[in-house]
Order: C-alpha cells, then structure tokens, then sequence
C-alpha cells in the first residue's frame, strides 16, 4: 500500500489532485468586473460584453504532434477552462458569464474524449451558460451589444501581444457595435495583480510542492552526475506526489561552476563536479498557479570558506529586503536596497574599494547582479501587471533597473519573488559590453582579489516567493534549507528544519 506523507494526505483530502474550486474563478470574475465598473464607470458597462480566446493547439512544426495543451493564462483566471479553444464572453452589465466550447464531430470519439453541454455544465456548474461555439454568430445577433471589450495589450516581460477572438463573430450580425481594445487590458491585469483567499492558498500550496522537491534535490545529488538529473529529481517529486501537470511554468535552470552564472542556463548538459557550486532554479504550478524558487549549495554538500562568505553575502540581501517589504514599500527601493547589501559584503571582503554609495549611483551593483530583484508571480511565472500604462511608475533605464521587472509600490494580496544574486563573470569584470549600451566605472573592483571567489564560486542566487499582507510579508517557500548549516544538515539527509533559520 502506498505510503503517503502528511503533506500529500493534505493535497488528496481537500481535492487539489483533480482540480480548484470553481469558486475561485467566479471570485476571479467578480473583483474584475467591480474593478472594471469602478476603474470605467457602470456606464462604459451598459449593454456591453468582454470577449476572450482561449488557447489554441499547436503542432510542434509540420508533424502531427502538439506542444503539451495549457491554458492561456487571462481565460483560465476568468473561466478556469483547461479544454483548447474554447470563447467566453462576460455581460458587464448584468455581470454574466456565458462558455463556449469548440464542438466537434462525433468521428473525434475515436481519438479523443468529448462532453456534451450538460456534461460541461456539471463540469464549470459557476459558468451561467455553456454552448457550443457554432452558437456563437447567433448569440452575438441576438444580443446586439453597444461595445465588446478586447483584451488587447502588450505583456511588458516578452514583448509580445495578447490574443483576441476574431471579429467573424459579430462582425456582420452586429454592424453598429464599437469594438474597443484600449480599456480592458490594464484592469484585467491589475485584477490578477491581488490575489484572492483562494488562489494564495494554491500559491501556499505552489511554493511548498516546490520547496520539497529542491529538498529531493539536495538530497540525492552527487559528483559525476549530469545537470540535468537534478532537474528530472525535482519534476518527479512534483509530478509524482502531487500530479503537478506535464507543464513546468518555466525551464529549469540547473548550473554547476561557471554556468551557476548564466542566468537563464537550459542547457543542463554538464557534469557536476566535486568542489564546485550548484544553482537550481526551478519551480512548479499546481493547476497554473505557480512558484519560482533558486537554491544554490556545493555539490559535495560542504561550503568552502569563500563559497559560505558570497552564499552568507546573498542570504543576507535576501533576508534584509524580505524584512522590510510590506504595504506602500516601493519594490525599485527594495531592489537597491540588495544591491547596497551586496557592495557592502563585497567591500568587506576585499573585493570592491571605495564608497558604496558612490557605487550604487555609478550602477557597479549591475556588474554582480545583472538582473531585477524580482518579479510578480501567479498564473505566469513572471506575472502581468509589472508596467501599465499610467497606472504603474515607468521602468528605470539605468543599468540594473532596467532588468528590474516592476518598480511598483508594494500592496497587500500582491504575491513577489525576492531573489538577489552575485555572479563573478568575465565579461562584465573586464567591461567587454558595448560603451554605448554599458558604461561602467569599474575602478571599484579588485580583479584580483575577485579572481581567488572566482575559483570556487561562479554564481549564487537565492529566490523566495512571499505574499504582502497588510503589516508585512508572509514566506510562501519556508521549507527550503537557506543557512549553510541547513543545507549541509539536509544534503547529508539530516532533520535540517530543527536547525534556526536566517
């Protein structure tokens, strides 16, 4: 008989191996559709509908295999639909919702499983009406809307475009309908923005999946083996355990040595050897609801005295700006605040000379950490809502802050990673960027004393989820081992969490 941890009895008990809450999503659509009455007024809502796309199948190239089916992340936050293609449309003003699902020949029963309406309707019983997608057209004539909202907007992480349902739907049936994709996009990302009761407890759940499987991983890594091992430990804890989907929110980074400095490392195709540290970055969803958390520790599981002196260095950053988030905290101050932690080990340490102050404004901190703090986290990875037009502060151009994925001011519900690094790389040691786009003064640092680090520690990076709650911030990762002293207790497999945290 299976034997199952406290933990995983949890998760079956409360149902979260089949699925969430359909109360969930129907919070999800009520805080939009109030945040949209009150960010437009009940009139830009008179008669009006929001039309969204979900995702579609995708063939990998020209066969006829797909890429792994998951959910656009918009519609699953206001429908919770895991099915491709599928529409949903909101009534503003009466504040319904109707589903739409793609409706396919019964010659499909062959390859695959198809629900009839009623069988969807037991399935999404929030959902007020369920139809197939060839009702649409008819729909769209019959209720003749004065405007259907789009979610049309650009996500400022990828650059790239939402997607919107073709207007065939309503185009012709509907000829006096104003179409406006300028109004819904902000509004619905800074919905997903605050989190309700529900969805931090997948977060909690998210995070704590998370954090055992990088426990696995300290646990059974080994010299000789290839990076890559570390990542199949963690997905089989996760997907072993906790059915935690075929889909990681990202890829796993697994660097050993020099590549623990590659910030998004995927190759995960070198041999771990002994003596040199190992950066994990990985994390997991729990239906779409993820976590993001990086461990760094020594192969051998024993610190060097120079690996524990930058490990300590990071912890400490880490630790200094979790203390201090909190409600009305500006994340951009957090992110400089890390820096100055990190300049100042550094300077104690004998690598970098001079005022630190003078440091942080001549952006030296970029050189031992090109990358943001942190990120928004939820249904993505680096969640939506980081900068909206003339609702959030505008990204810092300089060095370092404009790698910084959100400057905003910190509000209760939002869910952050908070994750300082301190690389040692040679070509922003030696400043072989281009002048035009870096110009840094590195007279500050002493290449030499750098150079003895750089022989036994390449790159260290420690990343936490939390939530902001009203008089501070709650570790949604808190059983994962952060002291020298834990990480050495839990890769030799000893009870590490009785040993005090940082």
């Amino acid at each position: 008989m299976e034997t199952l941890s406290e933990r995983e009895q949890e998760f079956r008990r409360l149902g979260l191996a089949d699925g969430l809450s359909q109360t969930l999503f129907k919070k999800n659509r009520q805080q939009f559709i109030r945040m949209f009455k009150e960010a437009l007024g009940d009139k830009q809502a008179a008669n009006s509908l929001a039309f969204f796309k979900g995702a579609s199948e995708v063939p990998l190239y020209s066969s006829d295999v797909s890429y792994p089916e998951y959910q656009e992340a918009f519609f699953y936050y206001l429908f919770g639909v895991s099915e491709m293609d599928c529409y949903g449309v909101i009534d503003l003003e009466r504040e319904k919702t109707i589903l739409f699902m793609p409706k396919l020949d019964n010659y499909y029963k062959i390859w695959m499983t198809l629900l009839t309406t009623d069988e969807y309707k037991k399935k999404y019983h929030l959902i007020d009406e369920i139809h197939f997608t060839d009702a649409l057209p008819d729909f769209f004539k019959n209720f003749q809307p004065s405007t259907v909202y789009l979610n049309l907007g650009v996500n400022s992480d990828s650059g790239l475009t939402t997607m919107t349902p073709e207007d065939k739907f309503f185009k012709e049936t509907c000829p006096d309908v104003k179409v406006d994709t300028t109004l819904l996009h902000n509004v619905l990302c800074e919905s997903r923005v605050i989190k309700n009761d529900e969805e931090i407890d997948i977060m909690r759940w998210a995070s704590k999946i998370t954090g055992e499987a990088h426990q696995n991983v300290m646990r059974n890594v080994k010299a000789g083996q290839r990076e890559s091992q570390l990542e199949s430990f963690f997905r089989y804890d996760c997907e072993q355990k906790y059915f935690c989907g075929r889909v990681q929110p990202y890829h796993s980074i697994c660097g050993c040595g020099p590549t623990a400095a590659t910030l998004h490392y995927h190759d995960n195709n070198k041999w771990l050897v002994d003596g040199q540290m190992m950066l994990t970055d990985q994390g997991h969803q729990v239906h779409h609801y993820v976590s993001d958390v990086t461990t760094s520790f020594p192969v051998n599981g024993k610190f060097t005295q120079k690996q524990k002196d930058i490990y300590n260095i990071v912890l400490k950053a880490n630790r200094t700006v979790m203390n201090a988030m909190k409600p009305g905290v500006i994340y951009k101050d957090m992110h400089l605040l890390s820096e100055r932690i990190t300049l100042e080990g550094l300077k104690e340490l004998g690598l970098v000379e001079g005022d630190v102050s003078e440091m942080l404004e001549k952006r030296l901190g970029f050189i031992f950490q090109p990358h943001g703090l942190g990120h928004l986290i939820g249904l993505d990875v680096h969640d939506v809502g980081g900068y909206l037009e003339d609702i959030t502060p505008k990204r810092d151009e300089r060095p370092g802050l404009k790698n910084l994925r959100t400057a905003r001011e910190m509000k209760a519900g939002m869910c952050m990673t908070i994750e300082p690094g301190c690389y040692f790389r040679d070509f922003l040691l030696q400043g072989e960027l281009d002048k035009d786009k870096l110009n840094i003064d590195l007279k500050y640092i002493n290449l030499e004393k750098v150079r003895e680090y750089q022989k036994e520690v390449s790159g260290v990076r420690i990343e936490d989820v939390v939530l902001i709650t009203e008089t501070g911030c709650e570790l949604l990762s808190d059983n994962v081992p952060r002291t020298v002293e834990q990480i050495e207790a839990c890769m030799k497999g000893e009870d590490w969490a009785k040993l005090p945290n940082p």
